[in-house]
This record gives C-alpha cells, sequence and structure tokens, in this order.
C-alpha cells in the first residue's frame, strides 16, 4: 500500500473570513414585548377598566414599561456606538419596573384575597381562591417576560449583543 502524500501548504484550504453572526434573542424579546404591550392596552382597555386613578397608574405602567424595553432591546440590537449603552440601560430599568410592578400587584392581590377570606366567610374564602388564580397569572403572564429578559441582558450574551463590556470576569481556574 502506498502512503498517502502529504499536502503543501499551498495545497491547504485557506481560512474563511466569517462575520460574527449577530444574537437572535434581542429581536425576539423585542417582538414580544411588543406584542405583550399590545395586549396589556387591549386588556386593560377592554376588560379591566379600573376608576381608581392609583390603580389605573399600577395598571398602565405595564405596558408602557413592556413597550419601553421592547424600543430599547430593538434600538440596542440595531445600532451602532453609544445609544446602544443607554438603550441597554433603559431595558434594564424596564425590567426592573415591572418585576416591581408585578411584587406589588401580587401583594396587592393576595392582600385582597386575606380580606375577602377573613370577612366573608365561606362565600370569601371561595372569592380568595379565584384571587389566588389571579395572582399565580400575574406571575405567568406580567412576572416571567421582564425576569427572563433581564436575566439575558445581564449575561455576557446580552451585554455582548449591546456592543457592551462584560460586567465582571471569568473566574479562574483554580490549579490543584
Amino acid at each position: 500500500m502506498a502512503k498517502p502524500k502529504r499536502k503543501q501548504a499551498s495545497e491547504l484550504p485557506t481560512a474563511v473570513a466569517v462575520e460574527p453572526r449577530r444574537e437572535v434573542r434581542p429581536f425576539l424579546y423585542a417582538g414580544v414585548d411588543l406584542l405583550f404591550g399590545v395586549l396589556y392596552i387591549i386588556a386593560f382597555t377592554e376588560f379591566a377598566v379600573n376608576r381608581h386613578a392609583w390603580a389605573k397608574v399600577v395598571l398602565w405602567a405595564l405596558p408602557v414599561a413592556v413597550i419601553t424595553m421592547g424600543v430599547a432591546t430593538a434600538i440596542g440590537a440595531l445600532r451602532k456606538g453609544p445609544p446602544r449603552r443607554y438603550a441597554w440601560i433603559a431595558a434594564v430599568a424596564s425590567a426592573t419596573l415591572m418585576l416591581v410592578v408585578t411584587v406589588l400587584l401580587i401583594c396587592l392581590l393576595l392582600a385582597s384575597a386575606a380580606f375577602l377570606s377573613g370577612v366573608y366567610g365561606a362565600f370569601g374564602k371561595a372569592a380568595a381562591s379565584g384571587v389566588l388564580a389571579g395572582a399565580a397569572l400575574v406571575v405567568q403572564l406580567v412576572g416571567l417576560l421582564p425576569a427572563f429578559q433581564l436575566k439575558f441582558l445581564l449575561t455576557r450574551a446580552g451585554r455582548r449583543a449591546f456592543g457592551l463590556p462584560p460586567l465582571w470576569r471569568k473566574p479562574r481556574a483554580v490549579a490543584a
């Protein structure tokens, strides 16, 4: 059997310059944010109408925050230069605001459930179980999106998508 000939350096394939792949998650998050913003606006104008000013402020903080988060994420993923940093800050601030509003809504719903259960007896306990189901929906429909997006924004991949350096260094391997 004959040995195969080694290829010369000139015969080897050259490395092709590959453009770095654009991160897809900012665009997905921006689209989902804008979709949720529209759904929140429809829900608050058609189904969850409230006459109290403080309740309106709490409820309308959600669509404002989620639309701001979506627009900031889209701007940060598309633009170059310093606006990306401000877009990242706006997205992080909006996600944090949404998480704070989520916790506030859950606290208000739990207080309402406790009041119903304590004052109205057996009928109040049944109503309180419905309010607790509503609190579970608030966690899923309001709290999960900003939690996942904030987690992405604070990771290396999220900061890289916005053209920012990592917040901290990778831990060094400890020699045994």
